[in-house]
């Protein structure tokens, strides 16, 4: 009896032993597993475009359009001559407007009617939140201003809208060389629209949130209203 005991003392030992081995064993393989990445959400391809702004609108959308008809997507546009940013923001029309177009990104050329604004912050901030929640989770894609001929005013807007906006929304066009219709008129010639219209394409073509199935460049036609264009005077509502 005084030799079962140890040995019996020993054999529970042993089996209490490989019984917290083999509780404990997929506890520790569970918590050495890596955990499962997520998958990226990749855009879908951009079909439609809706591109609204001031008067610097109508032919860039003309330019991008012609892009367009050789790469497989459609510009909709809506020029309101005059505009600026606060005038789309407080117009109330752009939630139903793009509800009604319905494109896979919204682009957006305003600033040239507040190029001169020394307080953006102030006096913008409000606007521009106002124009990117109605966009929603739609692409969107701010083409800045160009310069105005005969004027050094225009980076402090510029800076801030690239700030505000990010480098993935908004496309700088304030550092453009572009002819003009006149020596203080800043609205570039119809070939100078092309030039603005293929800087932007360039800048399209790096841009990791859109995704177009090709942009490569016209041969032939380089400007192409789109079926809906639609054009408001200074004085008219949207």
């Amino acid at each position: 009896m005084k030799s079962f005991i140890p040995r019996f003392g020993a054999l529970l030992l042993l089996i209490s032993s490989a019984f917290i081995i083999t509780a404990t064993a997929p506890v520790a393989y569970a918590a050495s597993q890596p955990e499962p990445q997520k998958e990226e959400r990749q855009p879908k391809p951009v079909k439609k475009i809706l591109f609204l702004g001031d008067s610097m609108t109508g032919w860039l959308a003309e330019a991008l359009n012609a892009y367009g008809k050789v790469n497989g997507f459609e510009v909709a546009t809506i020029v309101w001559d005059g505009s600026t940013i606060s005038k789309w923001a407080s117009s109330g029309k752009l939630p139903s407007l793009i509800s009604k177009y319905d494109p896979d990104a919204v682009f957006v050329s305003l600033g040239m009617n507040e190029l001169f604004e020394a307080h953006p912050n102030t006096r913008l901030a409000n606007p521009v939140s106002t124009i990117k929640e109605a966009v929603g989770d739609k692409a969107l894609v701010w083409v800045g201003p160009p310069s105005w001929p005969g004027q050094k005013k225009g980076q402090v807007l510029n800076d801030w809208l690239q700030h505000t906006l990010g480098s993935d929304v908004f496309f700088r066009s304030f550092d453009l060389t572009l002819p003009r219709q006149g020596a203080r008129n800043p609205h570039p010639t119809r070939q100078g629209m092309i030039q603005w219209t293929d800087s932007l394409v360039n800048w399209l073509k790096d841009n990791k949130s859109l995704k177009f199935t090709t942009l490569d460049r016209p041969e032939k036609t380089r400007m192409v209203r789109g079926t809906t264009f639609v054009y408001k005077r200074m004085g008219e509502s949207l």
